[in-house]
């Protein structure tokens, strides 16, 4: 019903719900007409969310340019989850050329909105050195600002090289 009065929210969370086929069939068609029609009225989550359906070639085809065009509107709009996925692409060099300086550069403006997933990649970037100066201690206070933040990545590793980081939060 808000969604028919021009609500933008209910208009995305309505793409979410097909997006993600909860409590109807998944159909990224229908999550692709919702999130367009809030991205319409200036939802930068439904602009982020369109870029992951052209990023994951979900209901239309894989097209890295459109994913990057959409996660910028987001980030211009200040969706620090848009700023973290142009991050990931340029990190993983997809649409654009791998710039892990940029990637970095992208992280670091998602963390600074609290972005938990930013803070973990940007602890991964200062563990392998990757357009950044390797540094265990860095790569540590990081890892530990994701878990404050709730990031499920980083509580993995944890658990999974415990003994590895231990000695990163010792120095």
């Amino acid at each position: 019903k808000a969604a028919d009065l021009g609500n933008a929210v209910a208009m995305k969370n309505i793409g979410y719900l097909y997006d993600e086929g909860l409590g109807v069939s998944q159909n990224y068609n229908q999550a692709m007409q919702w999130y367009r029609k809030a991205a319409d009225l200036g939802n930068a989550a439904a602009m982020n969310n369109i870029g992951v359906l052209y990023e994951d070639g979900d209901g239309v085809s894989q097209d890295y340019d459109q994913a990057m065009q959409w996660y910028r509107k987001a980030a211009e709009l200040g969706n620090a989850l848009a700023m973290k996925n142009i991050g990931d692409l340029y990190e993983d060099g997809h649409g654009v050329s791998q710039d892990y300086e940029e990637a970095m550069k992208w992280f670091q403006k998602a963390a600074d909105l609290g972005n938990a997933a930013a803070m973990y990649n940007i602890a991964i970037l200062y563990e392998e050195g990757r357009g950044v100066k390797k540094d265990a201690q860095e790569a540590a206070r990081w890892m530990e600002l994701a878990l404050r933040a709730g990031s499920e990545f980083a509580r993995k590793q944890m658990r999974e090289n415990a003994s590895s980081w231990s000695q990163s939060f010792r120095v």
